[in-house]
């Protein structure tokens, strides 16, 4: 868990950018269907440029919910987001598909990788809808996760651990500010969940990414500079 070294990292960060990469204030999500249930009620935090913060809860706890809420892709029931200063309630929806496309990149638990497109196709994507140079780009990614020679396959022709890497790699390969990880290792056994979570750490930290994971498994904590829990809707930070 956090160490005195990491709070003294996180406030260093704080002071160098005087801006958070990301806060959310009085942030609630109520979803009428089928009990008018409230999924997070009031939470507020920031989040600093290249910090790793881990948030936990049991499974339907609200996890996924404040990732959606924080990347853009759900709107909040009340409160307000907002990245590097700006609110994401007042962009339009062009506006917001542009700061998702080039801003923050996505991993999801179920790999989300396009069944028709090869791995090197995959991985291309990103960089085609950014207008950004490909040059020898997705060769160097695939190295650095590990799948060199894996260019032509098909996600159906990997395993799990192959496959997430190869979403760790897509969601990395445009160099977005903010990653933003859907239970990453839910789909993995414990040895691939823990070199999938290193391998984040790695490339996230050495390229100074802000990475945000939501997962139920505390295991996966170690490395992360905080960690926050979800109860009943409110956010907890948890010092151990």
């Amino acid at each position: 868990m956090a160490t005195p070294l990491a709070d003294v990292r996180r406030a260093a960060l704080r002071h160098e950018s005087g801006t958070p990469l990301i806060a959310f204030h009085d942030l609630s999500k109520r979803y009428e269907l089928p009990h008018g249930r409230v999924v997070l009620d009031g939470v507020s935090g920031r989040i600093e440029p290249g910090e790793f913060l881990i948030v936990v809860g049991r499974s339907g706890s609200g996890k996924s919910t404040l990732l959606n809420l924080l990347g853009g892709l759900d709107r909040p029931s009340s409160g307000h987001v907002s990245v590097d200063g700006r609110s994401l309630g007042a962009l339009s929806d062009r506006e917001l598909t542009l700061l998702r496309r080039r801003r923050i990149g996505f991993i999801f638990q179920a790999y989300n990788l396009i069944s028709t497109l090869t791995v090197s196709e995959n991985l291309l994507l990103p960089l085609e809808l950014n207008g950004l140079a490909v040059g020898n780009t997705v060769a160097k990614w695939l190295e650095r996760v590990g799948l060199t020679g894996m260019e032509e396959a098909y996600p159906d022709q990997l395993s799990g651990g192959e496959q997430q890497r190869v979403a760790v790699a897509r969601a990395l390969v445009h160099e977005p500010d903010l990653i933003l990880a859907d239970e990453p290792t839910g789909n993995l056994d414990l040895h691939h969940a823990t070199r999938v979570v290193a391998l984040l750490d790695e490339l996230c930290r050495s390229s100074g990414k802000t990475l945000v994971m939501a997962t139920h498994s505390r295991e996966v904590a170690g490395k992360a500079d905080r960690m926050l829990t979800i109860r009943e809707g409110r956010l907890e930070e948890v010092r151990e």
